[in-house]
């Protein structure tokens, strides 16, 4: 059996577009008297001044659990019958139908991996990741090259890339860059995000589409409905200062100057230079003293990508009071079960005068 036919596609009383399938091979299901037939390569044509309601209707199918649709046309048919080959031409039809949508891609979480610092370039940091999306219909959805904006605390800190976007039923993994670039009132909402991933906290930003998010124009009405929430960004989980060292040298009473050190580990693929440092070192309740604003924009100090490198010494402001002195020596001896003898007395009398 070969079956060719005009379809014409409509939604909500309207018609917006047409597919004209040349003639091709199908198979019947007498039983249950149903036509089955493939056919690739006809282009979804758009009907002259109906553009916007096609893009309404990419708009519901992006959006919506399920998109309706109306199908009316004629179809010629040759028929293999017991009699002989039947031509059977201008059978008109006209049916209703529904396909399942793409839900926004927020029917599943979407999952952030791989997360790389990448690159730094002057108005912006590039953040190379991966992201799973779930789209829970059959459809394959071309967008080409997209840029949603990137949120924190509903604040735009950047955007986040997808290059040639291809997106396919069921779950499945894409590459993002993300262009990290808070400015004015959003660069406080950035830089807690960058802290927060340092320092092991996960950060739940958004993803939000925009009419600008894609140079195809019948996909921007569409795009511009896409909002994925939350999107967690993975915290980093390792310390980028490994080790510290702090030597004190012989004239520490009249200086208060110690020299400390410390192991950078680079897991970036991005170098890391330090220009300036400034830290504050405690024990317990006690602080011991900070390195205060150390310019090194002179000589910064650098790692590569993915290496650790050893600090040069850096002037470090010992707190020579007494008290605390005496407190961080007899906690450090009660942890380490040190016994310092007649010292405890000879500090007592210190503390009481």
């Amino acid at each position: 059996m070969a079956l060719e036919q005009n379809i014409t596609v409509g939604s909500n009383g309207q018609d917006f577009a047409q597919l004209v399938i040349p003639k091709g091979p199908s198979t019947t299901d007498v039983e249950q008297r149903i036509i089955h037939l493939t056919f690739s390569k006809v282009s979804f044509a758009v009907l002259d001044g109906q553009d916007s309601a096609f893009e309404q209707f990419l708009s519901t199918t992006a959006t919506s659990k399920t998109a309706q649709m109306q199908l009316s046309g004629a179809a010629n048919t040759d028929a293999d019958t017991a009699v002989g080959l039947l031509n059977l031409h201008n059978i008109e039809f006209q049916v209703s139908t529904s396909i399942d949508g793409l839900q926004g891609l927020n029917t599943k979480p979407a999952l952030v991996s791989s997360l790389d610092v990448n690159h730094g370039y002057p108005d912006y940091l590039l953040i190379k990741a991966n992201s799973s999306l779930f789209n829970p219909s059959n459809i394959t959805l071309g967008a080409g090259d997209i840029a949603f904006s990137l949120l924190f605390q509903d604040d735009v800190i950047g955007e986040a890339d997808l290059s040639n976007l291809v997106i396919v039923p069921g779950n499945s993994s894409y590459a993002i860059n993300v262009l990290y670039k808070p400015q004015g009132g959003a660069v406080a909402s950035g830089q807690k995000m960058l802290e927060n991933y340092l320092q092991g906290v996960e950060s739940a930003t958004t993803i939000q589409g925009s009419t600008g998010s894609t140079p195809i124009e019948s996909l921007q009405l569409a795009m511009s409905h896409i909002r994925l929430s939350p999107v967690n960004i993975p915290a980093l989980h390792q310390n980028l200062i490994s080790t510290a060292s702090l030597v004190f040298p012989t004239d520490i009473v009249q200086t208060g100057i110690a020299q400390t050190s410390f192991s950078l580990d680079n897991p970036f693929t991005a170098s890391i230079n330090l220009i300036e440092v400034t830290a504050t070192a405690t024990f317990g309740s006690l602080t011991l003293g900070k390195i205060d604003h150390v310019d090194r924009s002179s000589s910064p100090i650098h790692a590569d990508g993915h290496t650790k490198i050893e600090s040069p010494q850096l002037p470090f402001e010992f707190n020579t009071d007494p008290l605390t002195i005496i407190q961080l020596l007899l906690q450090g001896a009660q942890n380490n079960h040190v016994d310092l003898g007649p010292l405890p007395d000879l500090f007592k009398i210190v503390v009481d005068n």
